[in-house]
């Protein structure tokens, strides 16, 4: 009797810790974590290299986003994401650029969908970047990908 009851709880434990991974990677979690991005932004009418930068990527649990750039150019990025289907997401952050001196250039705005790999250990991203003066008005608008692996 002992031994039916072990064994009848080891297999609900097994079966609801089975059913918290599905329902964990159902809801869209499977992009939680930090990842090495590498972001090219080109122009998106002629497709001319604009830059190249290399970033920290985390996405939190709870929709939020943070980023931070290789350049002194640029603030850290704060936004959020959300799961849009099957292996695919969507994000939205803003960050400052800053001119060589140090002085405010621009706060941009990007779009980010984001497809994640079968085996949830890389994700390719494509989007735009909208750069806008201190009075809100867009200033320059680049296109982007990413490649990215997770940390």
């Amino acid at each position: 009797m002992t031994k039916s009851i072990f064994r009848i709880c080891a297999i609900l434990a097994l079966g609801l810790t089975a059913s918290q991974t599905i329902l964990s990677a159902q809801e869209g979690h499977a992009l939680v974590g930090v990842w090495d991005v590498s972001v090219t932004v080109k122009d998106c009418q002629t497709g001319a290299l604009v830059r190249t930068v290399r970033s920290l990527q985390m996405f939190n649990r709870d929709g939020s986003f943070t980023e931070t750039a290789n350049t002194f150019l640029r603030g850290s990025s704060v936004g959020g994401w959300a799961h849009s289907t099957g292996l695919t997401f969507a994000a939205e952050f803003w960050f400052f650029r800053y001119k060589a001196d140090g002085t405010f250039a621009s706060i941009a705005k990007s779009l980010d969908m984001i497809e994640l790999s079968q085996d949830g250990s890389q994700f390719s991203a494509s989007g735009m970047v909208q750069d806008f003066d201190a009075t809100n008005t867009l200033i320059s608008t680049g296109c982007f990908t990413h490649t990215a692996k997770r940390l």
